[in-house]
């Protein structure tokens, strides 16, 4: 298939070239670091990535030429001494480094599907995704390799973790797995292992919420990789001199594949922070010359919030990808002096949606993506479309009848989702007859063909990142004092993510403390799966039909208790 790759004004375009293209020959895709392999032969001294300590000080760069030729030494050591070959999984567990940037590219050069792993999941939940996954292999850091400790007789499958940024010696053994430092990779062949990969090979295996408790592993292919690459690149008219900013976790797609990758496509530079903080946000812009980043879930509201400083527009970001937007876009352009761009994606099917940066019209998440076909159907009846649209000149609040569930028809093979990891019952229900996903969002398309945002219709998303209700309800539920558990995502005004209320009825002359409840709820879950609001009932309310009444539910009233009120505060790891 052939694409077009759409102009953009001058004013949106970076300075430099595309040393590899436009990708605009679907037949051509091969995976991304490829693209590396040429640009260390083409500009082995260009600096490729670098990376700051959780203070923003950038300590550490690489070449083009140095990280091919690290990234090669790690995949020959996967080969040579853990026996890795095409199709194995590889998981990666550890904060943001140069170790996970190179970790990463040497997994894709072995043929080997990475499982990065959410620096937050712990205990029962980490021991789930590491056994599940089937990985043999894993790439960790000294700070997760105490978690680690904790489930080591939990673990089944693991034969080799290779630890970076370890202090003091390590043990040889965790229970029967070999541990091993990281810099052991340094002894191995620095060359091109050469290993045939496709674009049509497994790239990685994300995990992402499960209705069953435990997550659930979308797995997808290189070509996934280069188209949302190739739309990146065109709608932020990345060159080779830009400078791509990250300060979002690598166990993200949108890490790697907006930031790493779309640098990599694009042969231009990237920098990534191991944490965000709203105060030093335009300051490490600023100091690390970056010209592009992205945002998700509340960060620009917290980035407006921070006090004003001197930062504001010294910074040079033509252009920032937000998901959402902040709800005041214009103010938010004028104080910064930067373009934000909304769009809609997701873990399975990629980037559907994308804000031209030359459209003003606000609230939109922009138009379809090519290599895409939606339909927006009644969430009651999911065989029907809804085909009325929205027109803004007439109806300022959209009405209900234009809202609807959005389906999601992939054009390009392999590049979507590629299975439900060894769930084949899933995968098979994942698409319909026609080859339609559901998205589970509810969209509206206006009558311009742009296409609204309107919410979760049964996921609710916290912090970034996807918290699929039943599984916040399932945990709570084994707490010993819980007799039953219904979780519900609320929506607060001017703010772009939700909110997790649970709400509960307690067994016979049980005695229930908020607090110790997210203590523990904390030993379990990671921190964005504990509930900020939760409202004890003697019973739950009902509609007519004898069904949890769920908008009553998501109601906040004088009986509901605030954890934000408590004083009690829970922190990611950073």
């Amino acid at each position: 298939m052939k694409l077009l790759f759409r102009p953009r004004d001058p004013e949106f375009i970076g300075k430099g070239s595309l040393p590899f293209g436009t990708f605009d020959d679907t037949e051509q895709w091969e995976p991304i670091y490829k693209c590396l392999e040429k640009g260390a032969v083409e500009f082995p001294k260009k600096k490729l990535f670098s990376v700051a300590d959780r203070d923003g000080n950038i300590n550490e760069s690489y070449t083009w030429g140095e990280s091919n030729a690290w990234a090669n030494r790690i995949a020959h050591g996967l080969i040579a001494e853990c026996g890795v070959k095409k199709g194995n999984t590889v998981g990666i567990y550890m904060l943001n480094s140069s170790e996970f940037v190179v970790s990463i590219l040497a997994i894709h050069k072995v043929g080997g599907v990475q499982v990065p792993v959410n620096k937050d999941e712990m205990g029962e939940r980490l021991a789930y995704i590491l056994n599940y996954s089937d990985q043999e292999v894993l790439i960790s850091d000294g700070e997760s390799f105490k978690l680690l400790e904790d489930i080591k007789d939990d673990l089944e499958n693991l034969k080799y973790i290779f630890v970076a940024k370890s202090e003091g010696n390590l043990p040889e053994k965790l229970g029967n797995i070999e541990v091993r430092s990281f810099d052991y990779f340094d002894k191995f062949d620095s060359s091109d292992p050469n290993v045939p990969v496709a674009a049509a090979d497994a790239e990685r295996c994300m995990f992402t919420s499960g209705t069953t408790g435990m997550p659930k592993g979308v797995s997808r292919n290189h070509g996934g990789v280069v188209l949302t690459v190739r739309g990146y690149i065109q709608m932020h008219g990345i060159r080779n001199h830009d400078v791509l900013m990250s300060v979002l976790s690598l166990s993200h797609a949108n890490a790697q594949v907006m930031c790493l990758f779309a640098s990599i496509g694009s042969g231009a530079e990237c920098v990534f922070y191991p944490r965000f903080s709203a105060s030093n946000f335009w300051k490490w812009c600023t100091e690390s010359g970056a010209t592009t980043t992205n945002m998700l879930g509340s960060v620009s509201e917290y980035v407006w919030a921070a006090p004003e400083s001197e930062y504001d527009q010294k910074h040079n970001i033509r252009t920032i990808l937000a998901g959402p937007a902040p709800k005041n876009k214009p103010e938010f352009e004028k104080r910064f002096k930067t373009r934000v761009l909304d769009g809609y994606g997701s873990t399975e099917m990629g980037m559907v949606f994308w804000q031209y940066p030359e459209d003003f019209r606000p609230a939109s998440s922009g138009f379809v993506c090519e290599g895409y076909v939606v339909e927006i159907r009644d969430p009651e009846d999911t065989d029907k479309l809804v085909t009325a649209a929205w027109n803004r000149d007439l109806d300022e609040v959209p009405p209900e009848e234009t809202k609807g569930l959005l389906f999601i028809k992939p054009l390009i093979p392999n590049t979507t989702l590629n299975e439900y990891f060894k769930d084949e019952k899933r995968t098979a229900e994942a698409f319909d007859s026609e080859g339609f996903f559901n998205s589970d969002d509810l969209f509206i398309r206006g009558i311009d063909d742009r296409y609204y945002f309107q919410g979760r219709y049964s996921r609710i998303r916290v912090s970034g990142e996807n918290v699929d209700p039943n599984a916040v309800a399932n945990y709570s539920a084994q707490y010993p004092q819980i007799q039953d558990a219904v979780a519900v995502g609320i929506r607060l005004p001017n703010i772009s993510d939700d909110e997790i209320k649970l709400n509960i009825t307690l067994k016979d002359g049980g005695e229930f403390d908020h607090i110790e409840f997210c203590k523990w709820m904390a030993e379990k879950v990671p921190v964005y799966m504990i509930p900020r609001f939760i409202e004890m009932y003697e019973e739950f309310p009902l509609t007519s039909t004898e069904k949890f009444n769920v908008g009553l539910m998501k109601e906040l009233n004088d009986n509901t208790w605030d954890r934000n009120e408590s004083g009690i505060k829970f922190k990611t790891r950073k």
